[in-house]
């Protein structure tokens, strides 16, 4: 199947859904880069390493909005492979920071 556009899917908001057969499923979002990917009984939600300072909080916090719904959809819990730990206990300014760093450590040495 091809690509499929929703609208209204909060927290983003218009985003791109591909479904692939029924193995799996990818919802992207644009604007943020945020990729939720569901394969199986697995979920990962990505974002890359583009926004810092104020825009990597606005990111994340629609990323943690994000994998709470996962967490109540699924019963799942919402891991952080970065800070080994569970992303409910992880705090928003924390990963915020982290997301600020990498990215400007990143354009300082490759630019952009």
């Amino acid at each position: 199947m091809g690509p499929n556009r929703a609208a209204g899917s909060d927290p983003l908001g218009e985003v791109e859904i591909t479904e692939y057969g029924h193995e799996s499923r990818d919802l992207s979002h644009s604007g943020t880069g945020i990729d939720l990917s569901v394969f199986g009984d697995e979920v990962s939600i990505t974002v890359p390493y583009w926004p810092a300072g104020d825009d990597a909080a606005v990111v994340l916090d629609k990323v943690f909005a994000l994998a709470a719904i996962v967490e109540k959809e699924t019963g799942l819990t919402a891991y952080d492979p970065q800070v080994e730990r569970p992303l409910r206990e992880t705090p928003l300014q924390g990963a915020t920071g982290l997301m600020s760093r990498i990215t400007e450590d990143l354009r300082s040495r490759y630019g952009g």
